[in-house]
């Protein structure tokens, strides 16, 4: 299955979409409760705060990479886990207007 690719038209992205999102909520959750720390912050706080934010992209990076070595569906939920954790950690949630455009300037 993994060389095999397959059509995302917008009405295949609308009927999988829940499906994704459950396996990124399981993901946050079973991450949220694996590596709590306190009730106010988990392991990655911390590493953040050590380490700096760009621990975080490089973990990323890391999963991308094993994704392109052994596209397991594992790995592409954990990126998805860790930007949410980015978009989090940079304040995004607390914006009232996000970066919604998505049209391009010609």
């Amino acid at each position: 299955m993994r060389n095999q690719l397959y059509a995302t038209n917008l009405k295949v992205k609308q009927q999988y979409i829940h499906t994704f999102l459950n396996l990124i909520k399981d993901q946050i959750d079973y991450g949220g409760k694996k590596y709590a720390h306190s009730e106010e912050k988990e392991a990655t706080d911390l590493i953040v705060e050590v380490f700096g934010i760009k621990w975080l992209l490089g973990t990323i990076f890391k999963y991308l990479l094993r994704f392109g070595n052994q596209g397991r569906e594992k790995d592409l939920l954990k990126i998805a886990a860790y930007c949410f954790i980015l978009w989090l950690k940079y304040g995004f949630h607390l914006k009232e207007n996000h970066d919604t455009d998505t049209e391009k300037n010609t």
